[in-house]
């Protein structure tokens, strides 16, 4: 070719031995290659395809034969009759020959795959033969000469060269019978390397010629390095082996780049007759390649050949960007190697906690501020240990700077061995695992959890973990786990249970999820000592006192020992702190002895030695002056000082061990004797102090107290079988459903009968459509808006029902819940709800104002929004859009609500009789609601206008200091309580549902449904403590005529002395908390109706007369039980009747407008008031004519479609029939449309290689 450049004669390439006289046979050599691969690959394509036509043959006459035979002869026929003793062999045989290729294949796979001792080794002889193959490649390279004429019987490289590649043939030939698909392992990288290294080394034998050739391709092996360091067992952790790899893949594919543009540059371009060439030996070329890698490029070596220069193309096209995409990945790599990646070294005197699971800047800020609060004692001597897989960002570096000497970060995960054994989980005092409460997929962040509990609990058995679950359903799968030992401290803590708990019990008891949760989390509060001698309090500074008490857990000295509850909690009191329950040993029926949380037990509960107190105060310091309260040293408890209080420790009392009087103290454990007849204490030594209790406790007034009206008789069947919960038989989802029409004629009879006229209000004579058109009372209700659909998970509604439903409560008590959700999404959670009394769904979206007001929110007790959508939201501040939105709308049906009271103001008309007062009132109170958010700062759109608070943290701000507002994040300072305080999630329990009770843990566990009572002793569980919210006056009703101020303190010592009830809190008007506010702002907006929660306020803050009271006290749920008009025993007898006539089967109940079955006493109904014996009565007889009425039509109807269902079916059988047959054409004919393609590009393939070997002989008889 003219355009090829020439090398000069001094510099001209050797790359054909002088001895081969000119002749070069190099295409030889690359021919045996190319028809290796592409004549072996049609083989196989051959065999493919007549084994496919040899199963097609033979499925076909396998079904001609049956169809010869007919149903009744094959059905006569004996089965051995069909097959021949020739046949039967030959069946035989062939099964043999199976067997045993199928034994040899599997002996091939274990060698080959290096699963056995054998199969490594081989793997490691192929290895070793490979790098050795490559030595014998450099070595031919300083021959000079790419082509030379050297005698196989003289040269060693190439006898070595053969004698490796009779042994890469053979194991070629294993790999290739182990395969399953044959085709695709034929183009495979290492059957390449052997397709063009193996056959030319046949060829050099029978040639007595060495080609240099493609032998550079052994260097693909290398990247068997990983593989063979795993098998020997030298790298074991997937950073070291990911590093290896990559380290063989780029040395691999750097050596086999450098053989090509060696044999390329050394032989020249063949269609420029080999004259273009350059001597370039192969460390120069592998110099050249790095240099090319890099993109340094310093010029002293380049490429002259064409083929190599456009080999340089696409190596700059594919491999630069393959190395580039490495660079990043051995940076990480080897960038981990640093702060994060180490082992944790223990500090003697100091311990270590293992934090792992769900790791982000969010949910790790919230934790440690009060893991690592300084009033926790132990919290100095602690270091937290994080393990994620994660490295950590840039939030998450700045997070562990604040924390820099507390907190330890660590990437791996507690699924490793090697990870363990990094942080030193043997040897830490617990492992906390936390969920992520914004996974879309609950069960499977559970399961991952309950993983990691797994394998810690397989590395260290002993060691103490706390467990965070979304789903109480899960607990089940975490009892099963071997090591896991409640006994022990293993805790689980459902966010489900305690959240949505929270959540209910907020619906019964305005305030009491921002009261406890203030409890149980820390915060940083500096008492003034002026302010606590004063009335001038800012309210968001009072509020902040009570949100800092925290809870601690301090053994009770002997000086309680033999005192009752309320007893001690009076001296308790008196030591400025507040004792909320105890801890103590119980012994169950089976002798089985174990802690037990009692909340505010009752009188006959006596302290014995070991009891230990939930104490609520300010600080550590705080706590232990119930620990070292001395009745010797401080006889006189009343006239404590501030001084004394803050200089009490130990006394040379509290190490002296008095035998006698702990045996006789414990001798008067009882939980079921009579109460002491005399309240005055005494003590041990002799001495006597001033009584706490001046007198006996006086009865409680369980009318004025618990309830407004009488109650009627609560039998058997209202409660399940624990005695904890009010029940109801399942009844099908279609009942609960409220009608929508029926909601809207009520709505539109309602706006009808309230007319204005001259400016007042006046009402119908006769509200009769409030019982007819409707059964659901509407007032002093709970809504629940819940935003979901079906694609949601599920959140566990059976706990935010729980606490609503509780048998503590009276039956009159209980109010009913409304569901605005949609109806798919509840039904998955029905059946878990089904048994509780008074559930009602709304279906349709709860963001719709009209939904909300068809089942007048304005009178409802309680809204509570909640959301399941958008937790995938990329944006995490949108998380909580759609719970915000409906509280907005919901808050403009409060403003619509007070405009039409304003326009009733601005006409000047005052006087108003008893009914439009009542209605007014309703029109401007305020609608309660709970907003549960997931993002914190999301807190600020709740309740707009308050603009100094977007830089307040969450608990500050004013919707959770009103119980408006409520954060997953207040949750996490529950697990660090419970690391610190054992048992505090089981007193938490024991508020919500009445404590840890086996039966009902096996049933919320399981998920099953509750079932019905059978004994009345279980209806004792009735009787323990509940919070309730009362107020003021049922607790001091002089107040208003008191000359004095009542002080808290008056408050706390006078509600114990005569209800046994432990004041726990106020609940103040904001209005009230502003006035005595120094800073007050007379032109800020007032509060209104809105409430703020105060926990243990100062011992002398003055009450108001509007305050409400949070307070611990015993249910009594056994008193009143008759009622004062009809005879109870009657009504039930005529129920039983009645009801006995119904097919429970086809019990279904649909709201049904009442007096149906008896007009004229329909019309007297309606003037008894809703709780009415005889209304009831009425009620059920005309739903149970109208379920009959419905069970037999409905029977009909079915009867009517029982001859469509049949001439449906023998459709459905024709149609299937027809449908096989056409399915079987088109698989034929689909069938011979693929042979046709694989035929055609056979015929191709054939035509190519007939032209590559023309090609090759015409230029061998040339060139000879």
């Amino acid at each position: 070719m003219g355009n090829c450049p020439t090398t000069p004669s001094e510099f001209a390439p050797k790359s054909l031995d002088p001895s081969c006289n000119g002749q070069r046979m190099w295409t030889t050599f690359l021919f045996s290659s190319l028809f290796t691969l592409f004549g072996g690959w049609i083989l196989i394509l051959i065999y493919d395809v007549t084994k496919a036509l040899l199963i097609k043959q033979r499925r076909l006459k396998l079904v001609k034969t049956l169809k010869n035979f007919s149903h009744g002869d094959y059905c006569t026929r004996r089965p051995s009759s069909l097959w021949t003793s020739n046949s039967r062999l030959n069946h035989d045989a062939s099964e043999d020959y199976f067997s045993w290729l199928q034994a040899i294949k599997e002996w091939e796979n274990n060698l080959i795959s290096g699963q056995t001792k054998m199969g490594k080794t081989l793997v490691g002889i192929i290895f070793i033969c490979s790098v050795a193959s490559l030595i014998l490649y450099f070595v031919d390279t300083k021959n000079a000469f790419i082509e030379s004429c050297t005698e196989f019987n003289k040269s060693f490289t190439m006898q070595a060269d053969l004698a490796l590649n009779i042994l890469f043939l053979i194991y070629f030939f294993l790999r290739f019978t182990a395969s399953q698909h044959k085709r695709r392992f034929w183009f495979s990288v290492y059957s390449i390397v052997d397709m063009f290294t193996i056959p030319p080394s046949f060829v050099a034998l029978y040639l007595n010629r060495n080609w240099i050739g493609f032998r550079f391709l052994r260097a693909i092996r290398i990247m068997n390095i990983p593989d063979i360091l795993q098998y020997m067992g030298l790298i074991e952790r997937p950073r070291t082996i990911r590093i290896v790899q990559l380290a063989s893949q780029f040395i691999a594919v750097w050596f086999a780049a450098a053989g090509a543009v060696h044999l390329a540059e050394n032989s020249g371009d063949f269609f420029c007759n080999f004259e273009n060439g350059q001597e370039l030996d192969v460390f120069n070329a592998i110099y050249f390649m790095i240099v090319t890698m890099t993109t340094v490029g310093y010029g002293d070596v380049f490429c002259k050949t064409y083929i190599g220069k456009f080999f340089m193309l696409l190596f700059l096209i594919g491999g630069l960007a393959f190395f580039a995409t490495m660079i990043p990945e051995f940076s990480n790599l080897f960038g981990s190697n640093g702060q994060y990646s180490g082992r944790y070294c223990i500090v003697k005197g100091k311990r270590h906690v293992i934090i792992c699971g769900h790791i982000t800047p969010h949910s790790m800020t919230t934790f440690l501020r009060d893991f690592l609060h300084k009033d926790r004692d132990q919290a100095e001597e602690l270091d937290v240990i994080i393990i994620n897989r994660k490295v950590p960002d840039i939030e998450m570096e700045a997070l562990l700077k604040r924390y820099y000497a507390k907190v330890k970060y660590f990437v791996g995960t507690v699924m490793n061995v090697a990870d363990l054994h990094r942080v030193q989980v043997d040897k830490a005092t617990a492992c906390l695992i936390i969920a992520d409460k914004e996974c879309p997929d609950p069960d499977g962040d559970d399961s991952a959890n309950i993983m990691r509990v797994i394998s810690i609990k397989n590395f260290n058995q002993r060691i103490r973990i706390l467990l965070q679950l979304l789903h109480y359903k899960n607990k089940m799968n975490v009892a099963s786990i071997p090591g896991w030992s409640a006994k022990d401290g293993d805790e689980i803590i459902c966010i489900a249970e305690l959240k949505l708990g929270l959540i209910g019990m907020s619906c019964a008891v305005p305030g009491f999820s921002t009261m406890m949760t203030n409890i149980f989390r820390m915060s940083a509060y500096k008492t003034r000592s002026a302010q606590e001698l004063t009335q001038t309090w800012l309210w968001r500074e009072l509020y902040h006192r009570g949100a800092a008490m925290e809870m601690y857990l301090e053994e009770l000295p002997r000086a309680f020992h033999g005192k009752s509850f309320t007893e001690a909690a009076l001296i308790c009191f008196k030591l400025r702190v507040m004792m909320l329950a105890v801890e103590m040993k119980h012994t169950d029926e089976n002798g089985n002895t174990r802690m037990i949380v009692d909340v505010a037990p009752k009188a006959d509960c006596t302290i014995i030695y070991g009891t230990r107190a939930f104490i609520v105060c300010s600080s550590s310091d705080d706590s232990k002056r119930v620990k070292y309260y001395c009745s010797v040293c401080y006889p006189d408890v009343d006239r404590l000082t501030e001084i004394q209080l803050k200089r009490m420790k130990k006394c040379r009392h509290f190490m002296q061990e008095i035998v006698v009087n702990d045996i006789a103290a414990e001798s008067q454990v009882s939980f079921g004797k009579e109460k002491h007849t005399s309240t005055i204490i005494r003590l041990a030594e002799g001495d006597t102090r001033y009584p706490l209790l001046l007198s006996e406790p006086e009865p409680t007034d369980s009318v004025s107290l618990a309830q407004s009206e009488p109650l009627i008789e609560e039998s058997l069947s209202q409660f399940d079988a624990t005695g904890m919960f009010y029940f109801v038989p399942p009844r099908p989802i279609e009942e609960a459903v409220l009608n929508l029409d029926s909601l809207r004629e009520r709505r539109l009879a309602f706006r009808r009968q309230n007319t204005i006229k001259n400016g007042n209000f006046q009402l119908n004579e006769k509200p009769k459509f409030i019982g007819a058109k409707h059964p659901v009372h509407f007032q002093d209700h709970v809504i629940v808006c819940l935003h979901a659909d079906t694609s949601s998970p599920t959140i566990g509604l059976r706990n935010f029902v729980m606490p609503l439903r509780a048998s503590s409560f009276h039956r009159h008590e209980l109010p009913t819940i409304i569901f605005v959700t949609d109806l798919d999404y509840i039904k998955n959670e029905w059946d878990m709800i089904s048994t509780f009394p008074d559930i009602y769904i709304l279906n349709g979206s709860p963001s719709n104002p009209y939904n909300l007001q068809l089942i007048c929110i304005q009178d409802s007790r309680q809204c509570v929004i909640m959301s399941t959508l958008d937790r995938e939201n990329q944006d995490t501040y949108l998380v909580d859009k759609s719970s915000v939105l409906c509280t907005l709308n919901i808050r403009q049906i409060e403003m619509k609500s007070a405009g039409f009271a304003s326009v009733m103001n601005l006409t000047g008309q005052n006087t108003f009789d008893i009914n439009t007062n009542q209605t007014m009132f309703l029109l401007q109170n305020k609608i309660r609601t709970i907003t549960t958010l997931t993002i914190d700062s999301n807190v600020q759109y709740v309740e707009q206008g308050d603009t100094d608070e977007v830089e307040l943290e969450f608990f500050l701000t004013t919707p959770f200091a009103s119980g408006a507002a409520f954060a997953d994040s207040v949750l996490d300072c529950i697990l660090s309580c419970a690391y610190y305080n054992d048992n505090a999630v089981n007193l938490l329990r024991n508020i919500l549902t009445g404590g840890v009770d086996i039966q009902l843990e096996e049933i919320l566990a399981e998920g099953g449904g509750f079932t019905q009572c059978e004994t009345f002793d279980i209806l004792k569980k009735r009787n323990r403590a509940r919070v309730a919210l009362l107020e003021i006056r049922e607790l001091i009703p002089d107040i208003d005529i008191r000359t004095k101020p009542v002080t808290f303190s008056v408050l706390f010592c006078e509600t114990i002395q005569r209800f046994q009830m432990i004041v726990m809190g106020i609940y103040r008007l904001l209005d009230v908390l502003v006035r005595n506010d120094p800073s007050n702002n007379p032109n800020k907006i007032p509060g209104g109706h809105k409430r703020i929660v105060i926990c243990y306020p100062p011992h002398g803050y003055h009450m108001d007369p509007s305050d409400m009271i949070y307070v611990m006290q015993q249910a009594r749920p056994y008193d009143e039980q008759f009622s004062r008009q009809v005879s109870t025993t009657t009504i039930q007898r005529f129920r039983s009747l009645l009801f006995s006539f119904i097919v429970l089967p086809f019990v279904k109940h649909p709201f049904i407008t009442i007096g149906m079955m008896n007009p004229n006493f329909h019309s007297t109904d309606v003037y008894y008031i809703p709780n009415d014996q005889f209304h009831q009565m009425q009620s059920e007889v005309n739903d149970v004519t109208d379920i009959m009425r419905q069970n037999i039509q409905l029977g009909i109807e079915r009867g009517a479609n029982l001859d469509d269902l049949e001439i449906k079916a023998e459709d459905l059988n024709n149609y299937s029939q027809q449908f096989a047959y056409g399915a079987h054409e088109v698989h034929n004919k689909y069938w011979w449309k693929n042979v046709k393609m694989w035929i055609l590009i056979i015929i191709i393939v054939v035509i190519i290689l007939t032209l590559i070997i023309v090609l090759s002989v015409l230029a061998a008889k040339n060139k000879i």
